[in-house]
């Protein structure tokens, strides 16, 4: 089971997180990321979907669909619940004015993601955090119109997300390896 740790109470702390998309699609990252190194196998946690599988089951076995379903086994359990969490975001503009009179502005996005894995036996908790950061640099002429902003790049926080995660997953990996979860 996977929980991202954005919601709306922390939105109304942050209206910058809600305003700059931070946490959209966060989750799906996590999953595909965590799945690509091959080491988690994930079980559904909507209980919606579950549903309805228990209803294609029951189907299947009153012979009510066209094909049959050949179920193998009982329902996997989670070994651990895994919760990722924002706990930094940051955008940041830096303006530096050359000689030749023209001025560059660096906006840096930062996002640090801590992943957090609970043994389901044990509520045993074992740790993970990164930090990611992306910029945007616009350079202009001191010459033309020096108010214009650096706009806000929504790809920063996709890019952010992914350098964080990176880390995160590593440093939990490799805890989980240390704790003989994994081999190395």
């Amino acid at each position: 089971m996977l929980k991202i740790g954005i919601n709306e109470e922390l939105y109304e702390l942050y209206p910058e997180l809600k305003d700059k998309r931070v946490g959209l699609g966060v989750t799906n990252i996590v999953i595909e990321y965590l799945e690509y190194t091959g080491r988690f196998v994930f079980t559904e946690e909507k209980e919606d979907i579950k549903q309805r599988m228990i209803a294609q089951d029951k189907a299947s076995d009153k012979g009510i669909s066209v094909n049959k379903i050949d179920v193998k086994g009982n329902v996997i359990l989670a070994k651990y619940f895994v919760y990722i969490e924002v706990y930094d975001f940051s955008v940041s503009e830096d303006e530096v004015v050359k000689v030749n009179g023209q001025q560059t502005t660096t906006q840096t996005t930062r996002l640090g993601l801590q992943i957090k894995f609970v043994d389901a036996e044990t509520s045993q908790v074992i740790v993970g955090s990164g930090l990611g950061e992306a910029s945007t640099v616009k350079t202009s002429s001191l010459l033309g119109d020096i108010t214009d902003e650096v706009k806000f790049n929504q790809s920063t926080i996709g890019i952010t997300t992914k350098k964080a995660l990176e880390t995160a997953s590593s440093r939990v990996v490799s805890r989980l390896i240390t704790k003989g979860v994994f081999k190395n």
